[in-house]
């Protein structure tokens, strides 16, 4: 009697405790795919899951069970999810499931990246929309002819970033620093300004690289003028203000056997802070140099007229021998 009663005793214990185990939740790492039952015969999926997916893999050998496959989304947070399948007799199982956080480097957490992200990636949007829209002026001929890229290209670009981060009110470092520590910094107007100059920089970077893939191409005179060779001269003539008037003609060989090479139609105001943004009209040429050889000696000889259309002496440097690759500027007041 007494053998009977401890083997019942034993069964309601494994009941119990073969109960519990499967009211208990299955639990996984976000992103984590694991088995979490394996019914003995086969099933249909009613509810998948709302924090991930749940799949029925069919048995992998004649006699095995079935298998209930569970793939968890990545997530910052702990989360609760279930997977709710039938079997072929119509009986109901529910599987409770226990979502970790995604594992993340120490003593950050998976929103701080979240967040990070987030910011990086409108700073990428808003560095390739402004790109886009700046082609446009920066392609125009005006533009390129009149004024010096160099120059003018990041300040129009910064002054465009800062109207819309003004109008949008970003702020990226504020964003960036209450994400990785915790804080409440206020939009400020030098957190703006902070932002404005990445995205500024940021769309040149954007630029070089859809140009690189072929998928753009922002022409002007000082990317598309090509450089010389590397057993070649690279010569610019410059002429600031003088007795000359009217054009002033540049000629450049062997001595006694000059030719001309151009034509400077102004006069140079280098020096001015204007110049910074205005092409030279007074150099030549007006971006980057002109080839000249290196394997003989060259002369460099300037021509121009008075105001009342008489020849001037004109100006003569050299003969003169350049090196390989160099890059020459002579300035002429005649």
């Amino acid at each position: 009697m007494m053998n009977r009663f401890l083997a019942c005793v034993a069964f309601f214990l494994i009941c119990l405790a073969g109960a519990a185990w499967a009211a208990g939740p299955v639990s996984l790492k976000g992103g984590e795919v694991k088995i979490i039952d394996s019914p003995a015969t086969d099933f249909t999926i009613t509810t998948q899951g709302l924090h991930g997916r749940g799949d029925k893999l069919s048995p992998e050998a004649a006699g095995k069970p079935f298998r209930l496959l569970y793939t968890a989304n990545n997530t910052t947070t702990a989360l609760m999810d279930k997977v709710v399948y039938k079997l072929a007799d119509g009986t109901e199982q529910t599987v409770v499931i226990t979502v970790e956080p995604t594992a993340s480097a120490p003593g950050f957490s998976g929103a701080v990246y979240d967040q990070s992200l987030r910011a990086i990636f409108l700073l990428f949007v808003l560095a390739v929309i402004l790109e886009s829209a700046l082609a446009l002026v920066f392609n125009w001929k005006p533009f390129t002819d009149n004024l010096s890229p160099r120059a003018v290209r990041p300040l129009i670009a910064f002054i465009v970033s800062l109207i819309f981060v003004n109008l949008l009110g970003i702020d990226v470092v504020a964003t960036l620093t209450n994400a990785l520590n915790g804080s409440h910094l206020p939009v400020s107007t030098e957190g703006k300004v902070i932002t404005a100059m990445v995205i500024a920089g940021g769309s040149s970077g954007v630029n070089t690289l859809l140009v690189a893939l072929g998928f753009r191409s922002v022409k002007t005179p000082e990317t598309t003028a090509p450089k010389p060779p590397p057993e070649k001269a690279w010569l610019a003539v410059r002429a600031p203000q003088g007795k000359a008037v009217g054009d002033l003609l540049v000629f450049v060989g062997p001595p006694g056997n000059l030719a001309l090479l151009g034509i400077i139609k102004g006069r140079s105001k280098a020096g001015s802070i204007l110049s910074w943004f205005l092409s030279d009209r007074g150099r030549l040429p007006i971006y980057g140099g002109l080839v000249v050889p290196t394997d003989k000696s060259v002369t460099v000889e300037v021509r121009g007229v008075d105001k009342d259309g008489v020849p001037l002496p004109p100006v003569i440097y050299g003969p003169l021998q350049f090196a390989k690759g160099a890059l020459i500027d002579i300035d002429v007041t005649l």
